[in-house]
């Protein structure tokens, strides 16, 4: 009997399995191991991209690349920090050495640079030192040219996140919800203080621009921040950059230049909004801004002040409204308008006694209101210096510590002095610059000098642990000397000696004096000289006088 043997027909299933061809799978990239490892064990791959550069001179420098002028193994200070506060966070690579046992880093030599640091620092400390993450890469022992050729091509490829990026990451970190001591741990690890990690939210608004010269003059993130809050002034950030070198130059770690300058030109900036506020206003209200003239006397306008109405009287501004010759110009110092009249002879109106006639006079007038404008603009120099120097007193107020010795000597004998100026303050009642200097609300605000706390401070020296209550006694003093001893006027004239000794305390203690501050000491200092050698000299008369007396027989 023959078999006739068929062929099965394949099934949907069958078809469907050779159509379908496997899925690829993965594979394991090279040979290796993760492992943590102590840091002074380690030691630089001899085919280590990454080599240190002898420094070079200033001269040679600037002959050389930036790059080849660098030497790009030491890690900077941002680095050392970030490992100092969380450790290394990227694992090294590494490869077995020709003795089989050492290590050596193919990359992340900075990183272990830092990382050796800090083992230094906690070892030192007594406390317990990090290892660092690595992954050994058993497959590269002794093959020299792989090891070179990973080590190049891990820092040839790599590309820093831009500084817009740096910015953008800090701010999220300002604004997430977490305690202000993990906040303080992440600002520690990054290199920066929580408040530059605040300030990130408001440097973030800075336009490309600005952020680009600011970066370029190593402002930080507080810096950039301050630049935001003035940017639309043209000359904002070179008068910053300037302030910046001033303080590094003066090497005390402050920002005294730097305050002084902001509130410059914050002042301005409220100055040039108040000023296009008034613009506009005038133009609602349909009044002529014309330019100041800066010769009256040869001009068809005048100041309303100048003139006089038929009957001798002052001209006012009210009464003038409806004169066809209505107009203003915006004062030179300070944002308020001037009301004039564009053409006082055609509108019937008198010149009044005082108004400049001619050249000369109009330039007498003119030395006059140049004299009252400088002590206009001192006063408002002073007043900005003011806002400065009180936010230093708050700081020198409620530092941590002890008070240094010079605010003890003031503290001792401004209470025990018998000079006025404790005592009167103390009769003011006052208490707003004392609660300004310990940054707490003043409890007498609001009040009058029958309704006020008898005991303000009461829960302030409660809650002040003994070690601190200088902080107390030092507020106090210094809203004494501040009440008293520096006035929007004391910079006029002869300056007091409280006055003098006041700002020499502050100077010695760190204070950057703004520039009416520092010209006020320094008069005060050259009239004390003067006293001096007027005193000397009259002594010298007095004994040559004598000395000139017969002697009695």
């Amino acid at each position: 009997m023959t078999v006739i043997e068929t062929e099965v027909p394949p099934t949907a299933a069958d078809i469907k399995a050779e159509a379908t061809p496997e899925a690829p799978i993965g594979i394991e990239g090279f040979a290796g191991t993760f492992a943590w490892v102590d840091p002074r064990t380690l030691v630089v791959d001899p085919y280590n991209h990454r080599k240190p550069r002898p420094s070079t001179g200033e001269d040679e420098a600037e002959e050389c690349d930036d790059q080849e002028a660098e030497d790009t193994t030491e890690p900077d200070a941002d680095l050392i920090a970030s490992v100092d506060g969380i450790g290394v966070q990227t694992p090294l690579l590494l490869r077995p050495q020709a003795d089989g046992e050492t290590l050596g880093i193919i990359f992340g030599q900075r990183r272990f640079k830092a990382a050796l640091l800090a083992a230094e620092k906690a070892i030192a400390a007594g406390r317990p030192f990090r290892l660092v993450p690595a992954i050994v890469r058993t497959d590269l022992k002794g093959i020299d040219d792989d090891a070179l050729t990973i080590s190049l091509i891990e820092n040839k490829h790599r590309k820093a996140a831009s500084v817009r990026d740096d910015i953008d990451a800090v701010r999220q970190l300002s604004l997430m919800k977490i305690s202000k001591t993990r906040k303080a741990k992440h600002a520690r690890s990054l290199g920066l203080t929580p408040e530059q990690v605040k300030a990130a939210e408001t440097a973030d608004k800075l336009s490309d621009e600005s952020l680009s010269k600011a970066l370029s003059y190593d402002f930080d993130f507080v810096e950039l921040a301050d630049l935001h809050e003035v940017e639309d002034l043209d000359h904002a950030l070179r008068w910053l950059r300037s302030a910046k070198h001033r303080d590094l130059d003066e090497g005390e770690g402050q920002r005294g230049n730097w305050a002084h300058t902001m509130q410059k030109l914050r002042d301005q900036k409220a100055d040039q909004a108040a000023r296009e506020q008034l613009t506009e206003e005038l133009a609602t209200a349909g009044i002529p801004l014309v330019e100041r003239s800066w010769n009256w006397a040869k001009a068809a306008a005048r100041p309303l002040t100048d003139l006089t109405t038929t009957d001798g009287n002052l001209v006012t501004p009210e009464d003038h409204r409806s004169c066809p010759g209505h107009a203003a110009f915006l004062d030179r110092d300070e944002p308020v308008a001037v009301w004039l009249c564009q053409d006082w002879m055609k509108c019937g109106h008198k010149l009044g006694p005082d108004a400049p006639k001619d050249a000369r006079e109009h330039k007498d007038k003119e030395a006059e209101k140049e004299a009252r404008r400088t002590v206009i603009r001192n006063n408002k120099a002073w007043r900005a210096a003011r806002v400065v120097r009180h936010e230093f007193l708050a700081t020198l107020c409620t530092r941590k510590g002890d008070a240094s010795p010079a605010s003890w000597t003031l503290i001792m004998s401004t209470i025990t002095g018998t000079s006025y100026l404790y005592e009167h303050f103390v009769d003011t009642g006052d208490t707003t610059l004392t609660a300004t200097f310990l940054r707490v609300p003043d409890p007498n605000e609001d009040r009058n000098k029958w309704t006020r706390v008898s005991d303000p401070f009461a829960e302030v020296i409660a809650k002040t642990p003994a070690s601190r209550r200088w902080q107390i006694l030092l507020a106090l003093v210094c809203a004494a000397h501040e009440q008293q001893s520096m006035g929007d006027s004391v910079w006029r004239g002869e300056i007091g000696s409280h006055t003098a000794a006041w700002l020499a305390f502050l100077k010695a203690e760190g204070y950057a004096p703004s520039e009416i501050e520092a010209e006020t000491l320094a008069t005060a200092e050259a009239q004390a000289q003067k006293r001096a050698e007027a005193l000397a000299a009259a002594e010298a008369e007095k004994r040559a006088a004598q000395d000139a007396e017969p002697v009695a027989a």
